[in-house]
Protein backbone atom coordinates (compact mmCIF):
# COMPACT_ATOMS: atom_id res chain seq x y z
CA UNK A 1 0.00 0.00 0.00
CA UNK A 2 1.32 3.45 -0.83
CA UNK A 3 2.42 5.56 2.10
CA UNK A 4 0.93 8.94 1.32
CA UNK A 5 1.25 10.64 4.68
CA UNK A 6 2.06 9.94 8.30
CA UNK A 7 -0.73 8.80 10.59
CA UNK A 8 -2.93 11.61 11.84
CA UNK A 9 -2.21 14.01 8.98
CA UNK A 10 -3.86 14.71 5.67
CA UNK A 11 -1.76 15.09 2.59
CA UNK A 12 -1.42 18.36 0.82
CA UNK A 13 -2.59 16.84 -2.44
CA UNK A 14 -3.34 18.76 -5.60
CA UNK A 15 -3.90 17.00 -8.93
CA UNK A 16 -1.48 17.87 -11.72
CA UNK A 17 -4.30 19.18 -13.96
CA UNK A 18 -6.69 22.08 -13.83
CA UNK A 19 -10.08 21.18 -12.34
CA UNK A 20 -12.71 20.29 -14.95
CA UNK A 21 -10.14 20.29 -17.77
CA UNK A 22 -10.23 16.52 -18.38
CA UNK A 23 -13.10 14.26 -19.47
CA UNK A 24 -14.90 12.32 -16.74
CA UNK A 25 -13.55 8.94 -17.83
CA UNK A 26 -9.97 10.21 -17.60
CA UNK A 27 -10.51 11.59 -14.10
CA UNK A 28 -12.11 8.27 -13.08
CA UNK A 29 -9.06 6.40 -14.46
CA UNK A 30 -6.62 8.65 -12.63
CA UNK A 31 -8.53 8.21 -9.38
CA UNK A 32 -8.56 4.46 -9.98
CA UNK A 33 -4.78 4.41 -10.41
CA UNK A 34 -4.38 6.24 -7.09
CA UNK A 35 -6.81 3.84 -5.39
CA UNK A 36 -4.92 0.84 -6.79
CA UNK A 37 -1.68 2.30 -5.38
CA UNK A 38 -3.26 2.53 -1.91
CA UNK A 39 -3.44 6.32 -2.11
CA UNK A 40 -7.01 6.38 -0.86
CA UNK A 41 -7.23 9.99 0.28
CA UNK A 42 -5.93 11.18 -3.07
CA UNK A 43 -8.36 8.94 -5.00
CA UNK A 44 -11.18 10.38 -2.89
CA UNK A 45 -10.11 13.91 -3.77
CA UNK A 46 -9.81 13.16 -7.50
CA UNK A 47 -13.19 11.40 -7.71
CA UNK A 48 -14.91 14.35 -6.05
CA UNK A 49 -14.25 16.26 -9.28
CA UNK A 50 -16.35 13.73 -11.23
CA UNK A 51 -19.01 13.84 -8.49
CA UNK A 52 -19.26 17.60 -9.03
CA UNK A 53 -19.43 17.08 -12.82
CA UNK A 54 -22.41 14.76 -12.39
CA UNK A 55 -24.54 17.25 -10.50
CA UNK A 56 -28.21 16.55 -11.25
CA UNK A 57 -27.53 13.14 -12.82
CA UNK A 58 -29.23 10.05 -11.40
CA UNK A 59 -25.98 8.05 -11.12
CA UNK A 60 -24.28 10.54 -8.83
CA UNK A 61 -24.68 8.17 -5.86
CA UNK A 62 -22.30 5.76 -7.61
CA UNK A 63 -19.59 8.37 -7.19
CA UNK A 64 -20.57 8.82 -3.54
CA UNK A 65 -20.05 5.09 -3.10
CA UNK A 66 -16.55 4.94 -4.53
CA UNK A 67 -15.56 8.22 -2.84
CA UNK A 68 -16.76 6.97 0.53
CA UNK A 69 -15.08 3.62 -0.09
CA UNK A 70 -11.77 5.40 -0.62
CA UNK A 71 -12.37 7.60 2.45
CA UNK A 72 -13.14 4.51 4.54
CA UNK A 73 -9.92 2.86 3.42
CA UNK A 74 -8.08 6.07 4.34
CA UNK A 75 -9.57 5.81 7.86
CA UNK A 76 -8.20 2.27 8.15
CA UNK A 77 -4.69 3.45 7.22
CA UNK A 78 -4.99 6.02 9.99
CA UNK A 79 -6.21 3.56 12.62
CA UNK A 80 -9.64 5.21 12.83
CA UNK A 81 -11.66 2.00 12.82
CA UNK A 82 -14.85 3.58 14.12
CA UNK A 83 -14.83 6.09 11.25
CA UNK A 84 -13.91 3.34 8.77
CA UNK A 85 -16.90 1.19 9.76
CA UNK A 86 -19.31 4.10 9.38
CA UNK A 87 -18.04 5.32 6.02
CA UNK A 88 -17.45 1.88 4.49
CA UNK A 89 -20.96 0.76 5.45
CA UNK A 90 -22.44 3.80 3.70
CA UNK A 91 -20.21 3.19 0.67
CA UNK A 92 -21.58 -0.33 0.24
CA UNK A 93 -25.14 1.00 0.51
CA UNK A 94 -24.51 3.65 -2.16
CA UNK A 95 -22.95 1.07 -4.49
CA UNK A 96 -25.73 -1.52 -4.15
CA UNK A 97 -27.90 -0.28 -7.06
CA UNK A 98 -24.90 -0.33 -9.42
CA UNK A 99 -24.01 -4.02 -9.03
CA UNK A 100 -22.59 -5.89 -10.82
CA UNK A 101 -20.55 -3.22 -12.66
CA UNK A 102 -20.51 0.46 -13.61
CA UNK A 103 -18.03 2.75 -15.39
CA UNK A 104 -15.49 -0.07 -15.75
CA UNK A 105 -15.57 -0.92 -12.03
CA UNK A 106 -16.50 -4.41 -10.84
CA UNK A 107 -18.94 -3.11 -8.23
CA UNK A 108 -19.69 -6.64 -7.01
CA UNK A 109 -16.04 -7.28 -6.08
CA UNK A 110 -15.48 -3.77 -4.76
CA UNK A 111 -18.57 -3.96 -2.53
CA UNK A 112 -17.50 -7.35 -1.17
CA UNK A 113 -14.01 -6.02 -0.37
CA UNK A 114 -15.41 -2.87 1.29
CA UNK A 115 -17.84 -5.00 3.32
CA UNK A 116 -14.96 -7.24 4.46
CA UNK A 117 -12.89 -4.15 5.35
CA UNK A 118 -15.80 -2.79 7.41
CA UNK A 119 -16.13 -6.11 9.25
CA UNK A 120 -12.39 -6.27 9.97
CA UNK A 121 -12.46 -2.64 11.15
CA UNK A 122 -15.39 -3.38 13.47
CA UNK A 123 -13.43 -6.25 15.00
CA UNK A 124 -10.38 -3.96 15.48
CA UNK A 125 -12.57 -1.21 16.94
CA UNK A 126 -13.90 -3.75 19.45
CA UNK A 127 -10.42 -4.72 20.64
CA UNK A 128 -9.31 -7.19 17.99
CA UNK A 129 -6.12 -6.98 15.96
CA UNK A 130 -5.62 -4.27 13.34
CA UNK A 131 -7.27 -5.26 10.07
CA UNK A 132 -5.21 -6.93 7.35
CA UNK A 133 -7.04 -5.69 4.30
CA UNK A 134 -6.70 -7.05 0.79
CA UNK A 135 -8.35 -4.41 -1.37
CA UNK A 136 -9.38 -5.21 -4.92
CA UNK A 137 -7.67 -3.45 -7.78
CA UNK A 138 -9.97 -1.39 -9.95
CA UNK A 139 -7.68 -1.68 -13.00
CA UNK A 140 -9.27 1.21 -14.86
CA UNK A 141 -6.37 1.39 -17.27
CA UNK A 142 -4.27 4.02 -15.52
CA UNK A 143 -3.85 7.61 -16.61
CA UNK A 144 -3.27 8.48 -20.24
Amino acid sequence: MGQTRRRGSRPDFKPDWEPFSLPEDEVLRRGGALFDDGMYWEAHEVWEEVWRMRKGRPDRDFLKGIIQGAAGMWHITQGNYKGAVSVLTRAVEYLEPYRPAKDGIDVERLSAALRAAAEASAAARDGGPPPRIQMVRLDLGGAR
